[in-house]
């Protein structure tokens, strides 16, 4: 065989056994999505650089909270001079989407979010709920909002505190129990 024909068997001009299909061949739809897909930009890939909120550094503990990417932080228990605890805690949105957080948060000055809350003096097996003003039927003493409703936008933190009758001045830890959150057990009472 001559190197002119080594060439031409190479490249392709003596041709194959099979049907070759031209431009020509092609109907015209096939053209113009050929044509398009032609003119279309590549993709591009973006690189995104996402930092999750910062957590709080102060909290005393930090459980999940059932809604999944909801974070709870206890932040303080402090006796206070008229005879009660007050503990503060917040709420944080750790996912990258909204979390409805409570639907009917405030109805009648009242929400789970507080008024399910208590907490137990484990020396004395005592419960104590949140203190509630003049009566059981009163609102509790705590936070409020106007909202009916919690959304958590990401990274936002909801802040909520509440009051409880203290324990004895010789208890000096307590455990609290939250709505919708596993126990956090034996925290050290502040002053």
């Amino acid at each position: 065989m001559t190197s002119l024909s080594l060439a031409m068997i190479l490249s392709g001009c003596l041709g194959s056994n099979e049907p070759q299909e031209s431009s020509n061949d092609m109907k015209s739809e096939e053209r113009v999505e050929v044509e398009r897909a032609k003119q279309q930009p590549k993709n591009q890939s973006t690189t995104i650089t996402k930092r999750a909120p910062k957590r709080n550094l102060n909290a005393i503990a930090i459980e999940p909270h059932e809604v999944d990417g909801i974070e709870v932080a206890l932040l303080r228990v402090k006796r206070s001079s008229d005879k009660t605890l007050t503990i503060y805690w917040s709420y944080t949105n750790r996912s990258d989407e909204d979390k409805l957080l409570e639907e009917n948060a405030w109805r009648d000055e009242d929400t789970y979010l507080v008024s399910g809350t208590y907490l137990i003096d484990s020396v004395n097996q005592k419960k104590h709920p949140v203190v509630r003003a003049r009566s059981h039927n009163k609102p509790p003493v705590a936070s409020k909002s106007s909202e009916s409703k919690i959304v958590l936008k990401p990274g936002e933190t909801y802040n909520v505190w509440a009051k409880f009758p203290a324990p004895p001045l010789d208890v000096d830890r307590v455990s609290i129990y939250i709505p919708r959150i596993p126990p956090i057990e034996d925290i050290q009472i502040g002053s």
